[in-house]
């Protein structure tokens, strides 16, 4: 059966009708994009406000754009606390329907003891269910409070993974509801713990460490192919939830001291075609960490995150690496 989200249509359209929105902005992630035309049809004949979808690629909450709508519906994310958005912003978390409890039985025999709970703005609805029943299976289950960039307890981000460091001292290992493996790679990188990642959509579970060791090793030879550069950009975002200007700074500072040539580049949005077309040798993101990690293949030059060009300098040793994320 399809994995269907609760796009929230009577919410979004009674918000547009209460405050008389005549342009209406949608943005979607990726995995949402192929619902945009039928939310958006649906919308505007609900309100008979005129409707746009945006067509940029969308990273998350911290990726809001500034637009002349009268107001923008962001589905898929919840809000970023520390993030305050320069335009009226709707988000809509787009709670998956898909029934988590067959992948967390299936979770069970792998589990230690003590276990911390995580999960992504999908799944969050579930959240209490799912900690109940796994106390009902005898396990003792931590929910982390994480800092100011998570809506909710238990809540994880690609950039921040501070709810499972809550509580990394207080479990035997971790586990993650939700689809992808990158949530889940930044929760085994920041406490070093077993995590488990139980699929909803497939009940399928797998174990991340085989996926954090190939992307460590992955990093290693970014760093290393990075030590044979003489000019390296750092990418400064425009985005407001990415934009890391101290890091971008003091990473120009950090590698012109180390002797390399360096230029502070911002970008709104990153591509191999502009980067290649400033022909530098490698380059340092103090933008989403997504950037240089996910997108490793697509850049044919060494992409860095903040703490891997302190690793390059000589500021951090390798044994030291730390996932790179935005407080």
């Amino acid at each position: 059966m399809q994995e269907e989200f609760d796009f929230e249509l009577d919410r979004v359209a009674s918000t547009i009708r209460d405050r008389g929105c005549r342009k209406v902005l949608l943005q979607f992630p990726e995995g949402l994009k192929r619902r945009a035309p039928g939310v958006a049809s649906a919308l505007s004949e609900k309100t008979g406000a005129t409707i746009i979808i945006s067509g940029e690629p969308c990273f998350g909450a911290c990726d809001i754009p500034d637009a002349d709508a009268d107001l923008t519906v962001h589905f898929g994310h919840l809000p970023i606390p520390s993030v305050k958005t320069r335009n009226s912003v709707l988000f809509i978390q787009a709670r998956s329907d898909a029934d988590p409890y067959p992948a967390l039985k299936n979770a069970l025999p792998r589990l230690g003891n003590a276990v911390g709970l995580l999960t992504t703005a999908q799944h969050l609805h579930h959240l209490n269910g799912m900690a109940e029943f796994l106390r009902s299976k005898g396990l003792r289950v931590q929910v982390g409070q994480g800092d100011s960039r998570l809506y909710m307890g238990g809540q994880v981000l690609g950039c921040n993974a501070s709810s499972a460091r809550a509580v990394a001292d207080d479990v035997d290992s971790f586990l993650f509801v939700g689809t992808g493996d990158f949530h889940a790679i930044a929760i085994a990188l920041t406490t070093s713990k077993q995590v488990l990642i139980a699929d909803p959509a497939t009940s399928a579970v797998k174990d991340a460490a085989e996926l954090r060791d190939g992307m460590l090793r992955q990093r290693h030879a970014a760093i290393e192919k990075a030590r044979q550069a003489r000019s390296i950009g750092i990418i400064l975002s425009t985005k407001l939830g990415q934009r890391r200007e101290k890091a971008a700074i003091y990473s120009n500072r950090m590698l012109a001291d180390a002797g390399y040539e360096t230029a502070l580049i911002e970008f709104e949005l990153v591509t191999p075609q502009k980067l290649e077309s400033f022909g530098l040798d490698a380059w340092v993101s103090t933008a989403c960490p997504r950037l240089a990690i996910d997108d490793f293949a697509a850049f044919p030059k060494p992409v860095l995150t903040f703490p891997e060009a302190e690793i390059l300098t000589g500021k951090r040793a390798w044994n030291d690496y730390v996932f790179d994320e935005i407080p």
